[in-house]
């Protein structure tokens, strides 16, 4: 991403800083008028009405013309080669190749897959004699963090049952948030679609947790306290019930959001380049170095950020997973 923008910010530096043509004068209409209208005050007085009317109306005319061609020369275009982080793109063919995916997001979610894939693999023929070596012990580093401090922490023994699916979610997020910064890609869970998949399928197990240690009827009494009576049993089950909801939906929004807001800044930040050359090319250039190091400086932070959330959702859907399978009350 930071190189498509410096593509973009000398691009734009570089580019003559043309001014606006004069407005064209109005065409001048020729009325021939009979002996008796020539001194008739009556025909000179709309003569003189409609002169500036015209001169008003050619000049706002061409005011329009020069608004809109300054906004599809400068901030449309750049808008649109910073925003294809952002939004999703119908029929995406990935790296100009000739075959195209339903979607943009959906192709970099599959190449996110395959990295999990193959670091997992890489990972399991590092091994030589029982001891991992190279990406082999990042690898083993992290999945030891996620059973340990993660899984079994806030699950208990039946952690070491869910540490498959919650080191598939830490790695998932993590790599499609990492991948999502390199130039020319797009981050998968920036999509809404994308993280209400994956807090849906938190919700599976969370409800699996407590059904298949409870039975069903088991885990739905266990989501309020025994002994409670009637009359705040009528409170307590609707809340109870829509916390089950609420639960997932704070994962979906929570990863969502993080995800967006952060190439959002990128995208402010850089967008100050043409908004400043457009007013001015020797303020765009100035700008440059300014855009770019508070983008620098934000794409730092989101190497962090990409750790961050892949350990918050895990970490929260353990914590729900716990909560099913040794309710406390």
């Amino acid at each position: 991403m930071m190189l498509s923008a410096l593509l973009l910010t000398l691009a734009v530096a570089q580019a003559p800083h043309q001014e606006p043509a004069p407005s064209a004068a109005p065409p001048v209409v020729e009325m021939t008028a009979t002996p008796a209208e020539e001194h008739s005050p009556a025909a000179e007085a709309p003569s003189h009405a409609a002169a500036p009317a015209n001169e008003g109306h050619a000049a706002a005319t061409a005011a329009e013309g020069h608004a809109a061609a300054a906004e599809g020369e400068g901030h449309g275009g750049a808008s649109a080669v910073l925003m294809h982080h952002v939004t999703d793109q119908a029929g995406y063919h990935p790296l100009g190749l000739p075959f195209s995916v339903p979607s943009k997001h959906l192709f970099f979610l599959i190449v996110a897959m395959l990295l999990v894939i193959l670091a997992a693999r890489l990972a399991l023929s590092s091994y030589k004699d029982g001891a991992p070596s190279g990406v082999g012990s990042v690898v083993e580093t992290l999945v030891v963090y996620v059973r340990d401090e993660i899984a079994i922490k806030n699950i208990g023994h039946d952690g070491a049952k869910f540490t498959p699916l919650l080191l598939s979610f830490f790695f998932f997020i993590l790599f499609a948030a990492l991948f999502g910064l390199l130039p020319f890609s797009a981050t998968a869970t920036g999509n809404l679609s994308v993280t209400m998949a994956l807090a849906g399928i938190s919700f599976v197990a969370q409800m699996y947790a407590g059904i298949s240690k409870y039975g069903v009827v088991g885990h739905f009494k266990n989501l309020v306290p025994h002994g409670l009576p009637a009359p705040i049993l009528i409170v307590m089950i609707p809340i109870e019930v829509m916390s089950m909801f609420t639960k997932p939906f704070a994962l979906m929004i929570r990863l969502f959001a993080n995800m967006l807001a952060g190439h959002m800044m990128i995208t402010a930040l850089l967008m100050l380049v043409p908004l400043c050359a457009a007013i001015s090319q020797t303020l765009g250039v100035v700008m440059i170095p300014i855009s770019l190091g508070m983008a620098l400086f934000i794409m730092c932070l989101e190497i962090l950020v990409a750790f961050i959330q892949a350990y918050v959702f895990t970490l929260f859907s353990a914590i729900f997973i716990g909560m099913y399978a040794h309710p406390a009350h």
